[in-house]
């Protein structure tokens, strides 16, 4: 079956028999040899990919196991042999994280692979790789680069590549929609040009200072890490942007978001911010400077602390004067503190186009009602509210998970929501989930 099956995944489970609940056994005896178990893994690969020739097109290559740059002519092998059967997806996840998860004591260094591109265009063949994901591997491409002309999608992790490299990869591979960098430690001021580009993720590359983006055709950009600065050129399509700041510098990527990113993206529709941040460590100019363009904010408020002033919900409401869609994200402690009386002095914003609001992580605390009750009474055009004591979690490439937290909050929930139905009007629709 394997033999014409065309997706091909080589892993520990899948050659060796081990998985994550094996805990460094093999065959049921304690396995420690790190070295000798990658001989094994080798040895079998080897066996296949020689019969695998005679079977139909591969359409994906996947190897997920810890291999370095001692065992580059087997892996360029395999990476051959998939190519020759018009291998369209690549997925080397070389790292030696699932191993040190498989195997405790294992100590074996390992120099990265380097990524052999030129292959992926055979003599007399056209490249077909639409799909390069690439985790602890280099990939250094110089002036020849027929072997990524087809590529749509690139992601790579924890990979040796330069300014320059990513330049010269944009400036080549004229079909590429989706870049995905994490972790490329060599990135420092990073010029983002590409004719196709439509999705743009980068996350922890932490030497990187600058981002410069002039796409045409970008939409959606994604940004993990520490506070950068950002040049948007000639992106007039770039609508939805998420961003979460982390480091030391937080305070200032956070203030960018709320501040300056909407003015720097006028088009701009769609923001999602991650704050990793007592939101009362914030200073928020006097002078609001408005936009006109943002329809949906998602801000996760981490930690939503029992006394946060409630400052940036009064700022959101002046700041985003045509906003329609509100998300918030809330993650106070699961502990009750002693009840502390605080001054909260916020002014009076009516907003005339604020149309849906949903509250995730509401559990009935003061400061969490409190905040809801501003929104009643400044969302005056408000249709729909939704209110769910499950925190939402974002995961990247717009995916979320809820975590539901203990019971000890429901009594308190349940005050809240009898609160809810006397406060909310007949005319907005309310829901708890």
């Amino acid at each position: 079956m394997w033999m014409s099956h065309p997706n091909l995944l080589f892993d520990a489970r899948n050659v060796l028999g081990i998985n994550e609940y094996s805990m460094g056994h093999y065959n049921g005896k304690p396995y420690r040899d790190m070295h000798q178990l990658r001989c094994k893994f080798i040895t079998w690969v080897n066996g296949f990919m020689q019969l695998r020739r005679q079977g139909p097109k591969i359409d994906l290559f996947a190897t997920h196991f810890y291999l370095g740059k001692e065992s580059k002519c087997h892996l360029d092998q395999w990476i051959n042999s998939a190519v020759i059967k018009g291998v369209e997806k690549i997925d080397l996840d070389l790292s030696e994280l699932f191993c040190s998860k498989l195997f405790q004591n294992f100590s074996i260094a390992s120099e990265n692979y380097e990524f052999p591109y030129w292959l992926l265009a055979t003599q007399g063949r056209r490249a077909t790789v639409r799909l390069l994901r690439l985790a602890s591997c280099n990939l250094r491409p110089h002036c020849c680069l027929k072997g990524l002309t087809s590529l749509i999608i690139l992601e790579l992790k924890d990979a040796n590549i330069s300014d320059e490299q990513v330049d010269n990869i944009l400036s080549n591979c004229s079909l590429l929609e989706e870049l995905n960098l994490h972790m490329c430690k060599d990135l420092v001021n990073l010029s983002i040009v590409g004719p196709s580009l439509k999705s743009l993720r980068i996350q922890d590359c932490f030497r990187l200072e600058k981002i410069e983006i002039r796409s045409i055709n970008l939409v959606m950009v994604e940004y993990i890490g520490h506070s950068v600065r950002f040049s948007f050129k000639n992106v007039p399509q770039l609508a939805d942007v998420f961003m979460n700041f982390t480091g030391e510098e937080r305070l200032v990527g956070v203030t960018y978001a709320l501040t300056r990113l909407a003015n720097d993206l006028p088009q701009l529709d769609s923001l999602n911010l991650l704050t990793i941040l007592a939101m009362k460590m914030l200073k928020l100019p006097e002078n609001i400077p408005t936009t006109t363009n943002l329809k949906k904010l998602v801000l996760t408020v981490y930690p939503f602390q029992d006394e946060d002033n409630l400052q940036w919900i009064s700022f959101i409401l002046k700041a985003f004067p045509l906003l329609q869609k509100l998300q918030l994200n809330l993650f106070s402690p699961n502990y009750i503190k002693e009840r502390k009386e605080i001054q909260r002095l916020l002014l009076e914003c009516p907003h005339k186009h604020l149309e849906e609001v949903e509250i995730n992580g509401f559990y009935g605390n003061q400061h969490e009602i409190e905040l809801l009750k501003y929104v009643l009474d400044n969302v005056v055009s408000l249709k729909e509210l939704v209110i769910d004591p499950c925190q939402k979690v974002h995961r990247g490439c717009n995916t979320w998970v809820y975590q539901c937290e203990s019971s000890w909050y429901k009594s308190r929930l349940e005050n809240a929501r009898e609160w809810l139905h006397k406060e909310v009007p007949p005319t907005i629709q309310l829901e708890f989930r």
